[in-house]
């Protein structure tokens, strides 16, 4: 058996090692690596001003939660506070995490099944879960996908054993690190802890619940006795809770945008769910009920959890690979002894067989399809981000550090610049955060007036010189006191939210030095800078 996991590790190595060293090849000879996405710079600002100021900021003083994994960044400040500082923790965690969640996979199938499913995992771990990119873009996704494997391990282990003591605690642990490790974890230990009750271990389902969300629960007073939310900024920005007050209503557009006119959800789970549904159709259309609460706990587990996910968080963007593993862990085996009996029923067509085949096939396109997708970021990402967000950082560092900036992607300059960042989407500026919660009633346009006005006050206010943004994201138009100077444009864009910034002078007498600033400022030379005509 252990030539599959070999070949496990041979894939996982190749195909990571090949887009790490193609897209740090495309930066300038003797460059570091870049991430390839902004986020990762966000921890590591945070984790760096918790360990050396001990604030909870991506800026050296106040409190604002903008981290989105509460395990990443206390791991990412433990490693600061033990060794200094230095850029490539989350790459080294990552490949960690990642090569451990290769381990485990290997492990799960190894003890609990064989090598036809091992076969299968070579096959589509890959490009159904996206680990490689995981690893790649270095955020919390592959510690979260690494623990989910490892919990589907030990759940699928109390089944066997009846929850024995000794058993159940080890997944007790792992519940607890699962929830600390992104807030979707909420979904999962939800989902636990319903299985648990189906199986009428009600004592059992509280425990997951006390593992599962106590952390969460303590941090969430820290946050709110610091003026922060219960939750972190981003969670509270990005939720995707409906605002009317019609419980009816709400039920039904979460259900509708979540599942039904969410494209993404068929992509992701519509035919893994299907090969399920076939599955326990066919093995409990005569048993009693309750057996299928008690064999199938991992099951209901993730399904359930899936479903939680595509109705309150992203499928898409990276968000959902936690998922993604979970479920293939799931399908897989029902896969392997669908082409047993198969085979042995001497490949009849009946209808089920045929759902069976169509739903494998296209399980197999779609994975092909994510991996296609992620080809070109996987390649130009780090690129990308070097050019734009890198390069913001060093021009401010240079030339404004400590000073009031305002930004709307704001990870590489919090973590390398130095100054006072305020951030205009709410992540990492809890202000902004609480504008957003206390008006997200409104009706759009009149939102985005009091969003402008608010965002064109707070800078006068309190004396901001500069602002980098994406004019696209500004509410409304850009006011007509924040003078446009100059942009920046980069190519072949995969990674940035958009491909053009523009620097704007908060105040006329800072139009002359930033102009100054600029044309001093060695940029990048694939990067296009253009001047506005001032009058």
């Amino acid at each position: 058996m252990k030539k599959y996991l070999y070949a496990l590790l041979l894939v996982f190595t190749a195909v990571t090692g090949f887009y790490f060293f193609y897209s740090w090849s495309l930066l300038p000879p003797g460059e570091r690596f870049i991430y390839q996405i902004d986020d990762p710079y966000i921890h590591m600002a945070i984790a760096k001003n918790f360990a050396l100021n001990g604030v909870w900021s991506i800026n050296s003083g106040g409190f604002d939660s903008a981290s989105s994994s509460i395990l990443y960044t206390l791991l990412l400040t433990s490693l600061i506070k033990l060794f200094g500082i230095w850029e490539y923790y989350p790459l080294v965690i990552n490949v960690i995490c990642g090569y451990l969640a290769i381990y485990t996979v290997y492990r799960y199938f190894k003890d609990f099944y064989g090598a036809a499913e091992l076969k299968w995992a070579i096959a589509l771990l890959l490009p159904f879960s996206l680990l490689y990119a995981m690893v790649l873009i270095s955020m919390e996704h592959t510690v979260h996908m690494f623990l989910m494997v490892l919990a589907i391990y030990f759940i699928h282990k109390n089944v066997e054993s009846n929850f024995q003591t000794k058993d159940f605690i080890k997944l007790l642990t792992v519940v607890f690190f699962v929830s600390i490790v992104r807030f979707e974890s909420m979904f999962f230990t939800a989902s636990l802890a319903f299985a648990m009750f189906l199986r009428k271990d009600f004592a059992k389902g509280i425990l997951v619940m006390v593992a599962g969300f106590s952390a969460i629960v303590i941090f969430g007073i820290i946050s709110e006795i610091h003026g922060g939310y219960f939750f972190p900024n981003s969670v509270m920005i990005k939720g995707s809770l409906p605002s009317g007050n019609n419980i009816v209503e709400n039920v039904v557009t979460l259900v509708k945008k979540g599942i039904f006119l969410n494209t993404s959800f068929y992509k992701c789970l519509f035919f893994p769910f299907v090969i399920l549904i076939v599955y326990l159709t066919g093995k409990y259309r005569s048993k009693k009920i309750n057996l299928f609460f008690k064999n199938e706990t991992l099951m209901i587990t993730i399904v359930s959890m899936s479903i939680i996910h595509s109705l309150f968080a992203f499928l898409k963007y990276r968000y959902e690979n936690y998922v993604m593993i979970s479920v293939l862990m799931v399908v897989i085996p029902v896969i392997s002894a669908f082409f047993k009996r198969f085979n042995e029923e001497k490949r009849k067509l009946n209808i089920a067989n045929v759902v069976m085949l169509f739903s494998l096939v296209m399980i197999t396109v779609f994975s092909l399809y994510r991996f296609q997708f992620m080809h070109k970021p996987s390649m130009v990402s780090s690129k990308n981000i070097y050019e734009q967000q890198v390069e913001m950082s060093r021009f401010l560092g240079k030339y404004y550090r400590g000073q009031k900036v305002a930004a709307n992607d704001i990870g590489a300059i919090s973590y390398y610049s130095g100054v006072q960042l305020f951030d205009i989407v709410g992540l990492g500026s809890t202000q902004v955060a609480k504008f957003k919660m206390e008006n997200k009633k409104l009706p759009r346009k009149v939102f985005d007036e009091k969003y402008r006005d608010f965002l064109i006050n707070y800078t006068a206010k309190n004396n901001f010189v500069i602002a980098v943004i994406y004019p696209e994201w500004f509410p409304g138009k850009t006011p007509a006191s924040w003078i446009p100077v100059a942009s920046w444009k980069i190519q072949d864009n995969k990674a940035a939210a958009i491909d053009r910034v523009v620097f704007y002078a908060l105040e006329t007498e800072q139009v002359k030095p930033l102009q100054q600033n600029l044309m001093k400022f060695d940029l990048n030379k694939n990067v296009e800078q253009w001047f506005y005509v001032l009058k």
